[in-house]
């Protein structure tokens, strides 16, 4: 993986707190992270450490409670804004409308005339849907109606993109393609990208780091850099290494 050097901080983290008013303490209680700029950020953890509330507060989907919450741009989010884009689980494709029309939906509601034909052209063409544009949605597979979800997303230009296990629902196969377009975007893109996910093996395959959550309300148990090119080999002793460490803390 090719990396960017001195990177800046994308979003500050500080004491944030959100605990759905439950008597717990809630997933988020004072915690505090920087993401870094232009890189691709993999968060793993057991289910109920806070992994989605905190991608979901980056997007501005989720305010904090009391002081603190997530500085993006120097400033504190108080909502979704169209340079976070947010890419769940489920595609969420309008039936009715084709995969060029998905796309283009994308850049519906966004200030200015949008992204001409001819860019979303070139969106299709990036993800490899290009011959699928007239296609509708219940015509797709799997990772087609995934890549047009990540194009619907990305042609609206935004500076950030979150992703919620968007390869969960995939095959072995077909999941490890979508790493290698995921990185392929990147290269091409250097966008800040974030990503939870329950594979390990898949977050450590497309992340340039990779943060383990663990207990609730949720800490930071493992904090690794994984942009080394060793990482690129899931056989390497460095690949197997760490993801027996990570499985350590987890399982």
């Amino acid at each position: 993986m090719l990396m960017k050097t001195d990177p800046v901080t994308a979003f500050r983290i500080e004491q944030l707190t959100v605990d759905y008013d439950t008597n717990d303490g809630g997933p988020l209680r004072d915690f505090s992270l920087s993401i870094r700029q232009g890189e691709i950020t993999c968060l793993l953890g057991p289910s109920g450490c806070g992994k989605t509330t905190l991608l979901k507060a980056l997007g501005g989907f989720v305010i904090g409670r009391d002081s603190g919450g997530v500085l993006f741009e120097g400033r504190y989010l108080n909502g979704p804004t169209p340079n976070i884009v947010m890419i769940f689980q489920e595609n969420n494709l309008f039936p009715w409308l084709t995969v060029r029309g998905n796309v283009a939906f994308g850049v519906k509601f966004k200030r200015g005339n949008g992204p001409s034909d001819p860019a979303i052209d070139a969106m299709l063409q990036t993800v490899g849907l290009d011959e699928a544009a007239d296609r509708y949605p219940h015509q797709l597979s799997g990772g087609m109606r995934q890549r047009t979800a990540i194009a619907r997303a990305l042609v609206s230009a935004p500076q950030v993109l979150l992703l919620d296990e968007p390869f969960s629902a995939l095959d072995v196969s077909l999941r490890r393609r979508m790493h290698t377009l995921m990185l392929d975007l990147w290269e091409k893109t250097g966008k800040t990208m974030v990503m939870v996910t329950h594979n390990i093996e898949e977050a450590l395959k497309v992340g340039h780091r990779v943060i383990v959550l663990g207990d609730s309300p949720a800490r930071v148990l493992i904090d690794a850099d994984t942009s080394s090119d060793a990482m690129n080999d899931r056989y390497s002793s460095e690949f197997l290494q760490l993801q027996q460490r990570i499985e350590d803390v987890i399982y």
